[in-house]
């Protein structure tokens, strides 16, 4: 059976073997339990599943909770909050995402999650939990200029002053002097 899941392409499809088999469990507060593990012996390659105590299968990313599968020898991982909502709700179509309600990512609760695509997650993002990705000015950490800079270079160059004489005074490309005077960046 490992062999036919092999063939799918998609890991969540692989991961989600796992809970069909008996190893993991998914509960309704959006939790993910190991039940058992496979072991191979490795003289002759062979495959079985071995119950174990019961123990959250979820670990953290950094950023939202994965869970671990070893297929054949070959760890997957998968989204935690993708397998509950397949879980109780079936397959994610593919041009979908799973948003977080309440922008906390570990909160994988059934009632917390919902289909959104991409664009629909980035209002909500910043309508609802008011993040912004986009750091504009001086907020955004690659930033090479200050906002006072930028009003200094467009005098200048209101003043008649060349786009490379004032991108060698701040440092930068006369492109971008030439984008940050026509107002096309630092807007």
């Amino acid at each position: 059976r490992w062999k036919d899941i092999m063939k799918s392409k998609n890991i969540e499809d692989q991961a989600y073997q796992a809970v069909e088999m008996g190893e993991i469990e998914i509960d309704n507060m959006g939790r993910v339990w190991r039940l058992a593990v496979r072991r191979s012996n490795r003289w002759t390659g062979e495959t079985k599943q071995v119950k174990c105590n019961r123990k959250r299968a979820e670990h953290d990313n950094g950023h939202y909770l994965m869970v671990r599968v070893m297929i054949d020898g070959t760890r997957f991982h998968a989204l935690a909050h993708r397998l509950v909502w397949r879980h109780f709700m079936g397959r994610i179509p593919a041009h979908l995402t799973i948003n977080h309600k309440n922008g906390n990512k570990r909160d994988n609760r059934l009632e917390n999650l919902e289909l959104a695509t991409y664009s629909e997650q980035r209002i909500h993002a910043i309508q609802v939990l008011n993040h912004s990705w986009i750091q504009n000015g001086e907020k955004n950490a690659m930033a090479k200029l200050t906002n006072p800079q930028v009003l200094e270079i467009r005098k200048l160059r209101a003043s008649g002053m060349k786009l490379k004489e004032i991108g060698d005074i701040f440092g930068v490309s006369f492109q971008a002097i030439s984008k940050i005077a026509k107002h096309q960046r630092w807007g």
